[in-house]
């Protein structure tokens, strides 16, 4: 039968396929119900400090780009040493495109739209790649493709990457760029698919490097289980292969290549992870213990998931037993077929490397090495984190499902049973899913804007130096959300980005602060005024003399009248008030 053709489980009820697209797009609107009262003003609350990291750079691309500057590098953050955009998770792409939005409504809003996106674009992907699996009898049906997609999409590989990690959640390129990988291997439209591989895999180089990364590994893992199933139609197969990224290259690297050269060999250029190496692994038995954001758990399993590594952004692992037996079992029982044994070890594979380079166990931190540990020193993975492969793993796991539900259905229609079959396959699809289903995120309001950077601050001399109080760090990078409703008039030292210290090597927040921005950042956290000396007061005059500060400008904020104390006394003097910020004028030089 031609793969063209409809397989069997085609003939099943159109209303199934409509009830679980609906469901799909549910999820996503569900799970994100909270922000959609005010998607410019409300954040995800579980990670403030990465929702606010992202929206700066919603705003800052089409900002750059109105100015007919660089968009891969940037001074107006970590003045004056700036920051590589291509070091960090940027999401150019998605800034160009919702471009309307951010100018509409504010780049908040652009974030919220892709938090909302999320879920069904994963679901609506995920179903497109299932549908292109060739099976005996064509191709794999929509049902079954259907609950693929949303097995995959409402997976807390997906649904906690929300918690502040878009760049992970919103991944629907994963499934396309794996599939378009598979299509040029055993597929004849060499030219077609090689363009399309090529423009989507640049296009997720401007939207999440890893989530690129994952997905060459999961087209690594099929080719290679492909070839090594069938020997006999390696050299054809390679062929095809070839033509296909020649022409995918043809396209990619002359978009990637001046972008991936300042990254790599640009003048901030890093080395290394900024994270704490074999930290970030997924515990052995997270893939088995709920979190408190998945509807069906106990307070015991929640109790234990708060033990692993990272915070809920990071616990990506869990699939459930339910689902782990059935893939388990549809391994077993279909390894004939080559879909299901590429979707087993590929599911396997991405397991093992998301328990990282040192085993978790129960919370505890072994000293047993995990077998990421052979990759986690190449280039690209030593700045990419383990416990993130719980992506990948979420991806095969629901192809294994879709592949189980598909197989019931054509087996009942075979046999002439298609009413039992279907109620099975339709069992099946809910024992696995209930378990995965998703908690609403919890929302909460976004920092209040202070009037000064709404109106002030938008009339500043182009390029201004400011020196923002809470002087922004990885923990409270607060005065970059003012800086992005200030449309970025001014360039500002701090901030919360991955940079290069003097040795090249990766950190969070870049080379250390200078000695007056750390004496602040102390304050701001003790809550308790410093005890100012002359040589500190010399030490203000030579940092704001370095950075060319224009002002001192001082926001909301818990300590805020501990730091107006200890700016004064550095300064010698106090601040004028304007629109709800305590300002201290300088002239350059003093």
């Amino acid at each position: 039968m031609s793969p063209d053709r409809p397989s069997p489980s085609e003939a099943g009820p159109k209303f199934a396929v409509v009830l679980v697209a609906l469901v799909a797009l549910g999820f996503g609107v569900a799970v994100t119900w909270g922000l959609w009262a005010d998607l410019a003003g409300r954040v995800v609350a579980l990670n403030l400090p990465d929702s606010i990291h992202y929206s700066w750079w919603l705003g800052h691309t089409p900002h750059t780009l109105g100015r007919g500057g660089n968009p891969f590098q940037t001074a107006d953050l970590n003045w004056p040493e700036g920051v590589s955009a291509m070091n960090n998770t940027t999401l150019l792409l998605p800034a160009v495109l919702l471009t309307p939005v951010s100018w509409l409504a504010g780049s908040l809003a652009s974030l919220n739209v892709l938090n909302v996106l999320a879920v069904p674009g994963c679901a609506a992907a995920g179903y497109w790649a299932l549908r292109q699996v060739p099976w005996d009898e064509g191709r794999i049906g929509r049902p079954a493709a259907l609950i693929g997609g949303v097995t995959f999409a409402i997976s807390p590989a997906v649904v906690n990457s929300l918690a502040g990690h878009i760049t992970m959640a919103f991944a629907p390129a994963m499934p396309a760029l794996v599939m378009l990988s598979v299509a040029a291997w055993s597929g004849e439209r060499s030219r077609r698919t090689g363009l399309a591989l090529g423009l989507l895999a640049a296009a997720q180089v401007f939207t999440g490097e890893e989530v690129l990364f994952q997905s060459v590994l999961g087209a690594t893992v099929i080719l290679l289980i492909a070839a090594a199933s069938r020997p006999r139609a390696v050299p054809a197969a390679a062929r095809r292969l070839g033509r296909s990224l020649a022409f995918a290259f043809a396209v990619f690297l002359p978009i990637v290549a001046y972008p991936v050269y300042l990254q790599f060999f640009g003048p901030l250029r890093e080395k290394g992870s900024p994270f704490l190496l074999d930290y970030y692994g997924a515990d052995v038995t997270a893939f088995t213990t709920p979190t408190d954001r998945l509807l069906v758990h106990s307070a015991a399993q929640a109790t234990a998931a708060m033990h692993f590594p990272g915070g809920i952004e990071e616990h990506l692992a869990y699939l459930g037993w339910p689902l782990l037996i059935t893939c388990l079992l549809t391994a077993g029982l279909g390894r004939r077929r080559l879909p299901v044994r590429i979707a087993a070890v590929g599911m396997f594979t991405a397991m093992l490397l998301s328990l990282g380079g040192r085993i978790w166990v129960n919370g505890d931190w072994t000293t047993a090495s995990g077998p990421y540990r052979l990759l986690e020193k190449l280039p690209v993975t030593e700045a990419s984190l383990a416990t993130r492969f719980g992506l990948l793993a979420a991806l095969f796991a629901a192809a294994l499902l879709a592949f189980a539900v598909h197989s019931l259905m054509v087996t009942g229609q075979r046999q002439g049973r298609p009413g039992p079959a279907t109620l099975l396959a339709a069992g099946l699809a809910l024992v696995c899913l209930v378990p995965l289903l998703p908690t609403r995120l919890p929302v909460a309001d976004a920092p209040a804007v202070p009037a000064y950077f709404r109106t002030t601050a938008r009339e500043l001399p182009k390029d201004s130096v400011l020196m923002v109080l809470p002087y922004p760090v990885a923990t409270n990078p607060v005065a970059m959300r003012w800086q992005s409703v200030a449309h970025y008039r001014f360039r500002m030292p701090g901030g919360y980005f991955l940079g290069p210290a003097s040795d090249g090597h990766a950190y969070v927040g870049g080379s250390a602060d200078p000695p007056t921005a750390g004496l602040l950042e102390q304050v701001a956290a003790s809550g308790q005024p410093a005890v100012v000396t002359a040589q500190a007061q010399a030490q203000a005059v030579r940092d704001l003399t370095a950075w060319g500060a224009d002002q001192v400008v001082l926001g909301p904020d818990p300590a805020r009248a501990a730091l107006q104390e200890t700016v004064s006394n550095l300064l010698g003097r106090q601040p004028q008030m304007v629109g709800g910020v305590a300002v201290w004028n300088l002239s350059r030089g003093n």
